[in-house]
């Protein structure tokens, strides 16, 4: 057997999005960025993609943060929110992100 059931739960409806641990690197969509039409390892747009790519920093029930790949600093500072890291309290809110493969 996997060590990823795939297909749990799938005839609830349920549907495996990915896997997701520390550091591993994600890309939010904004309004003119959408991540889903564009080749993620393209390097002849790295700037474009670099402003919207984020790295796992840590992961709780319900709770997921994100900081920004150039980012060191690990302070959530409310007003950098969005900007030097993300945090997510739901779910559903993931289906929004790309995983970004190598």
């Amino acid at each position: 057997l996997t060590i990823i059931d795939k297909e749990f739960n799938k005839d609830r409806g349920w549907a495996f999005l990915f896997t997701m641990k520390q550091n591993e690197m994600f890309v939010f969509p904004s309004n003119d960025f959408n991540p889903n039409t564009i080749d993620l390892l393209d390097e002849k747009i790295a700037n474009t993609i670099s402003k919207q790519l984020y790295r796992v920093q840590k992961i709780t029930k319900n709770d997921y943060v994100f900081r920004h790949h150039l980012e060191t600093a690990v302070e959530q500072v409310k007003e950098l929110k969005d900007s030097t890291y993300k945090r997510i309290s739901s779910a559903a809110a993931l289906k929004t992100i790309v995983k970004v493969l190598k």
